[in-house]
């Protein structure tokens, strides 16, 4: 008969109704409560003994940071990452567990894999410092810890792998630190060969084309503009000697000591003369151009060929004038002569032929200046060319001068910093505590596990009572007839008399039956319990 057992009746409360159950249940409620409690005992004090030794490793610099660069973020956690897996590689851990004959029972009934699968969960590194303002934590020293059933040997499972962090993080520095400074210095010398090429063409380019270059164009303008001058001064000289040797001329035919022959050949007309003024006029605007603009502008280029235009008129007017006086001689008669006997005073001829000579030299001059102007106006006229060329060597030398510099400064840091390592004075772990045998086990928590086998014995006896009260269809009280039926209820006879035998039989089999049953789950959770590491890292960690 299913009913509320724990809602009292109108003239009944609920503790006599809960009085009555323990009263009715209380062999259930004990075996039950017996039967967890035993069996809790068992397993906590059966499950095996776990110690558990920790070492603390500071990461120290021996130098300030101010003088040797800090290591950049991540880097000693990938290291030490780097580290871990090194120890707990296969050949490592092979050797760590012979070395100290770890996990015997563990070798004898698994597989090798097995057994390093257990060597690696039992080994924890844990890294510690201050958290930075951008939420990540700096490593400044981390932790070691290793957790095995053996009391004796923990600490110094702990401190060979302390120590064996700080022999790699040494060996690993120093390495890292000569890889460095023998790529560098292969760098280097490439580098210094680059340069080398870089610097021999741009010596060669140099040389090939001296005076062209950009450096030049103002020493070029200056050239320029004195050839320029001794041009027009040379104009300015060879109009005075030909005035010179005309006025010469003019005297020796009113004393008719001259020839006929000797006059034409030696007659300067004033057309020429002309033009050679207006060659030395053009050659002063040009000069005075050439101050004030560059080479390649409009004005001293449209100067420039003026000046180069009327030049080639005076040379073909001189040789249509030479022509023409040279058929004049041939076919003209003989002047007649006031003295043809008479010869040209010495002094006189001394003096023509030095205006000669001198006049001769002068338009020699002329030719030597003016092909040293044109090579001049070639080199300012080349100039744009030769700047976008030598800009072109000029900015490779300089990209190889300053990967050069770059890599020979890095070298040089490599250097130092091959020089700390090797001398230990660069960052280093030191092992500041090292790891103690422990005093007790780190587990299991065998109050908390007896402590929660009490309180799970007490559920569990309450809850075996509830249901059985809950299936059970018998009348226990008069209210439970009179809940059941609306026939009056007319008199309660208790029981009267000894308890019958059959129920005491049962109550002793029963009695007995479960003293076995606490007997086989204690014993159940013993042979459990026993010497199962797992279980107590699974509960403890």
């Amino acid at each position: 008969m299913a009913r509320d057992l724990l809602s009292a009746a109108a003239d009944d409360s609920l503790a006599p109704r809960v009085m009555g159950i323990v009263r009715r249940r209380g062999l259930l409620m004990a075996a039950v409560f017996a039967m967890i409690l035993v069996s809790a005992a068992a397993f906590a004090l059966r499950l095996p003994n776990l110690y558990r030794a920790t070492a603390l490793v500071l990461v120290e610099r021996s130098i300030s940071e101010s003088i040797v660069r800090a290591p950049v973020s991540g880097e000693l956690e990938s290291r030490l990452y780097v580290i871990k897996q090194e120890i707990l590689s296969r050949d490592r851990l092979i050797g760590l567990i012979e070395r100290f004959d770890l996990y015997p029972d563990l070798r004898r009934r698994a597989g090798q894999q097995d057994v390093l699968t257990r060597a690696r969960n039992d080994i924890i590194v844990q890294p510690a410092g201050p958290e930075q303002v951008s939420g990540r934590t700096k490593t400044v020293s981390f932790t070691l810890s290793y957790t095995s059933d053996r009391r004796e040997t923990v600490a110094d499972v702990t401190n060979a792998v302390a120590a064996f962090y700080v022999q790699q993080n040494d060996r690993m520095r120093s390495e890292e630190a000569i890889r460095t400074t023998q790529f560098l210095r292969d760098q280097l010398a490439e580098a210094r060969s680059q340069l080398d090429r870089r610097e021999g063409a741009v010596r060669e380019y140099t040389t090939r084309y001296t005076g062209e270059l950009p450096q030049h164009v103002g020493v070029n303008l200056a050239t320029l503009e004195r050839l320029n001058t001794q041009l027009r001064l040379n104009g300015e000289q060879q109009i005075r000697i030909i005035e010179q040797r005309d006025t010469l001329f003019d005297a020796l035919r009113e004393t008719g000591l001259l020839a006929r022959a000797t006059t034409g050949n030696a007659d300067v007309s004033p057309e020429s003369l002309e033009r050679l003024r207006q060659i030395d006029e053009q050659r002063q605007k040009l000069s005075q151009a050439e101050t004030q603009f560059t080479a390649r502008h409009p004005d001293v280029l449209r100067l420039r060929e003026q000046l180069a235009e009327m030049e080639r008129e005076r040379d073909q007017a001189d040789a249509v004038e030479q022509r023409t006086r040279a058929a004049a001689d041939l076919a003209a008669p003989a002047a007649p002569i006031a003295d043809p006997a008479a010869p040209m005073p010495p002094l006189r001829r001394r003096t023509m032929e030095g205006l000669d000579a001198e006049l001769a030299r002068l338009r020699q001059d002329e030719a030597g200046v003016r092909r040293t102007i044109a090579a001049l106006e070639q080199r300012l006229a080349s100039g744009p060319q030769r700047q976008q060329e030598y800009e072109a060597v000029t900015r490779d030398y300089a990209a190889a001068r300053d990967l050069h510099d770059s890599v020979l400064k890095r070298y040089g840091d490599a250097q130092f910093t091959e020089r700390l390592e090797t001398d230990r004075a660069g960052e280093r772990f030191r092992i500041l505590d090292a790891a103690l045998p422990p005093e007790g086990p780190a587990a299991p928590n065998r109050m908390r596990l007896l402590l929660m086998g009490l309180l799970l014995a007490g559920a569990a006896a309450a809850a075996a009572a509830l249901a059985r009260e809950q299936v059970d269809t018998a009348f226990h009280s008069v209210d439970d007839v009179r809940a059941f039926t609306t026939v009056p209820v007319l008199i309660s006879i208790p029981p009267i008399g000894p308890t019958p035998i059959r129920r005491r039989v049962t109550v002793a089999l029963a009695t007995m039956g479960a003293l076995a049953a606490i007997a086989l789950a204690g014993m159940t959770a013993a042979y459990v319990a026993g010497g199962n590491e797992t279980l107590v890292r699974l509960i403890a960690f």
